[in-house]
């Protein structure tokens, strides 16, 4: 009775969550409770169902007599090797299971809903944005227009500055000649 109830333990803690097991009393309804969620689980997913079929064409030989070296000693390399992929398949979509299980009341929520009935807005806004992204854009150009000009007229006033600062210091120089020449004549 021992080896039962800890198969059923096992059972249960691969199909049922923690919550489920607490609402069953006795070994029977646990069972009951097993079976049903088993049932729900292998008509959700049928990779499962064709794991379980391959494994009860097996069955006699994996379970044998309880003695479990022989059937370990009955069993091919081939389907030993199914069986551990088929427990590591089983592992792998339980656990993809619950998890989507977890999640599926976050998915569920009612703003999401209605993000459906948002899109005619979106879609106003995703053109008013177009149409500000093409206005910033010219913008853009504009201000690079501008100050491009500005560049061109800065450098021509330096050179004009540049030049004149020349001739001033020539002019200065030549005057500082007569002034000096004058001086000597006197």
């Amino acid at each position: 009775m021992d080896a039962l109830v800890t198969r059923v333990a096992a059972l249960e803690r691969s199909v049922c969550s923690a919550e489920d097991n607490a609402q069953a009393e006795n070994l029977l309804a646990q069972v009951t409770l097993i079976e049903r969620q088993l049932g729900k689980t292998l008509s959700e997913h049928p990779a499962l169902t064709l794991g379980f079929e391959k494994y009860e064409k097996l069955r006699d030989v994996i379970d044998g007599d309880g003695d479990l070296e022989l059937s370990r000693r009955m069993l091919g390399v081939d389907a030993k090797m199914e069986l551990i992929l088929l427990n590591s398949d089983f592992q792998k979509t339980l656990s993809s299971m619950r998890a989507i299980r977890d999640l599926q009341p976050r998915v569920n929520q009612p703003e999401y809903a209605a993000a459906a009935e948002l899109l005619p807005q979106l879609r106003k806004i995703e053109l008013l944005h177009d149409d500000q992204t093409s206005s910033f854009a010219q913008v853009a150009a504009d201000i690079s227009s501008i100050v491009d000009r500005y560049r061109a007229e800065t450098e021509a006033l330096s050179e004009i500055f540049i030049s004149w600062d020349r001739m001033l210091t020539a002019i200065e120089r030549k005057v500082s000649t007569l002034e000096a020449a004058k001086v000597a004549d006197d």
